[in-house]
C-alpha cells in the first residue's frame, strides 16, 4: 500500500515541479535525437526508384513551440534542424526499401516543416508536426505526426522531448509510406 501511495505522491510532485519550472519562464529546447526505424512496410519494394530528399525549411531560428491554443509551451525548437533530421531519416527509410537515394536523381522530394505545436493536458504532453512534401513531378501534400507521453513518468524533460519529437517525425514518415499519392510521386 505504501508503494502505491509513494508512486502517486512522486508522480504528482514531479508534475508540480515540471509545471512550476515551465511557468517560471524556463524553457527546454526540443531536438529529436533519434527517429525510430519504421516498421510495417518491409514488403514495400522501391527498387528502380531514384530520388533525392532535400531539406528546404528556411527558418533556422530557435523559437517557442506554441500549444494548439497558441500559448507558450515551455519548449523551443529549430524547425530547420528538425527538418534536416526528418530528411535524413526519410532518405534512410527509402534506401532501406531499395530506392537509390542520390544527388542526381530524376525525382526530388522537397521537405519543409511549417509547424510544430505542443498538445498538453495536465499529464499528457505531445509534439505535433506538420510536414510539407513537394515533388519535382508537381505533386504536394501535408502530413502530420503526433507523439508524446505521460509527463508523470519522465525524470528528464530534455530526454523525453528528444524521444517524443523523434517519434513524431517517425509518424510522418509512416503516413508517407502508407500513402499511395506519395508512392506515385516517387514513380512507384
Amino acid at each position: 500500500m505504501n508503494k502505491i501511495h509513494y508512486r502517486k505522491v512522486a508522480g504528482a510532485f514531479a508534475a508540480l515541479i515540471f509545471s512550476t519550472v515551465l511557468l517560471a519562464g524556463c524553457s527546454y529546447t526540443a531536438m529529436p535525437k533519434d527517429v525510430p526505424r519504421i516498421t510495417g512496410y518491409d514488403e514495400l519494394s522501391l527498387k528502380n526508384i531514384s530520388v533525392i530528399v532535400i531539406n528546404v525549411e528556411e527558418n533556422a531560428l530557435t523559437e517557442e513551440i506554441l500549444t494548439d491554443e497558441g500559448e507558450a509551451s515551455g519548449f523551443q525548437a529549430n524547425r530547420q534542424r528538425w527538418s534536416k533530421k526528418l530528411v535524413e531519416s526519410l532518405a534512410a527509410e527509402l534506401a532501406r526499401r531499395g530506392a537509390s537515394v542520390r544527388s542526381k536523381a530524376p525525382v526530388s522530394l522537397r521537405i519543409a516543416l511549417p509547424t510544430i505545436t505542443m498538445l498538453q493536458t495536465s499529464t499528457l504532453y505531445q509534439f505535433k508536426v506538420t510536414v510539407l512534401v513537394v515533388s519535382s513531378t508537381g505533386w504536394s501534400k501535408k502530413y502530420e505526426g503526433i507523439a508524446g507521453g505521460d509527463i508523470n513518468s519522465v525524470w528528464s524533460v530534455t530526454d523525453a522531448a528528444a524521444q517524443w519529437s523523434g517519434q513524431a517525425l517517425a509518424e510522418t514518415i509512416k503516413a508517407m509510406m502508407g500513402d499511395s499519392g506519395f508512392l506515385a510521386a516517387l514513380g512507384k
